[in-house]
């Protein structure tokens, strides 16, 4: 058995002991030639099919006990056997698996198509969408850009109200300054209060609405009221400033449609452009005479 597995097994005498207590009573087994891969401990072997050492090593979970590392390993070794046999079984009973060969050929063409198209779009359109045409895009197609929920920028303060020196958090927090900004951080930080500042971020209202308390009218209805806005409950004062509003029903606003947009516009182009790239090698062949067609 193991002697010593902790954080990672140090010697693999128990497990081959294991494992030959486990292959050699279930079946008589003939070792054949195998080339094993360099710089690698075999554990186990079926047939041309090796278990090493480092495989095991890799899934064995930290801060296991002695036993339920040895546990672990017979368990691991135990699945990967029979994995091997029942695949080595399954061949044996289905000698032609030219359906099954084709099927995974077809299926590795088509993921190396997708990745060498998906990195000809990528090098193509990246730097090719300029922010004059994504403006245009959105000109031309307000349709698509109606929001079906508010947006807002803002600041978001959540503070304990036995917190010193409210009044002057009070006057700083609709105030959009650097200076502003710095001191209700500090005054933040001495007072362990939750603070974000989403002035460059758009934020749904739904999600603000989850770090206040219950609200006796909905949030949606008090951003038309004004920017600045204080909530309490028997802990905390929130404080909400708004600096910017998108509202439901509205157009979205640019900044916060700009990679959609763009997504929008490259998936336009793609189509096309496969097509000549297509087109363009099926011309090179047939002019260096590389397609041959039989009559």
């Amino acid at each position: 058995m193991i002697r010593t597995v902790k954080s990672r097994i140090s010697s693999w005498a128990g497990v081959l002991m294991l494992l030959s207590v486990f292959l050699f009573s279930s079946c008589k087994w003939k070792k054949s030639v195998t080339d094993y891969v360099y710089g690698k401990t075999p554990v186990v072997e079926i047939g041309q099919d090796v278990l090493y050492a480092e495989d095991i090593k890799q899934v064995l979970p930290l801060g296991l006990s002695d036993a339920d590392s040895t546990a672990f390993a017979e368990q691991f070794i135990r699945n990967w056997a029979q994995d091997v046999l029942f695949y080595q079984n399954a061949i044996r009973n289905i000698p032609d698996t030219k359906d099954i060969d084709r099927l995974v050929e077809n299926y590795r063409r088509s993921l190396i198509e997708h990745e060498y198209q998906r990195r000809l779009i990528e090098q193509k359109f990246s730097s090719e969408i300029t922010d004059d045409e994504i403006e245009q895009f959105f000109n031309d197609n307000q349709r698509l850009f109606v929001l079906d929920e508010s947006l807002v920028k803002g600041l978001f303060l959540k503070i304990s109200n036995k917190s010193h020196d409210l009044s002057d958090i009070r006057k700083l927090y609709t105030q959009q300054d650097d200076e502003s900004f710095e001191e209700i951080e500090k005054y933040s930080i001495r007072n362990a209060a939750r603070c974000e500042f989403f002035y460059d971020n758009w934020r749904t209202v739904a999600e603000l609405e989850v770090l206040l308390p219950v609200l006796e009218k909905p949030l949606e209805d008090q951003l038309k009221d004004g920017v600045g806005l204080e909530f309490k409950d028997e802990e905390y004062i929130y404080l909400l400033n708004i600096s910017e509003y998108a509202p439901k029903g509205g157009i979205e606003p640019l900044d916060h449609a700009r990679s959609r947009i763009r997504g929008l516009l490259i998936n336009s182009n793609e189509v096309s452009y496969m097509r000549k790239i297509k087109e363009d090698l099926y011309d090179a062949a047939i002019e260096k005479n590389r397609i041959i067609f039989h009559q």
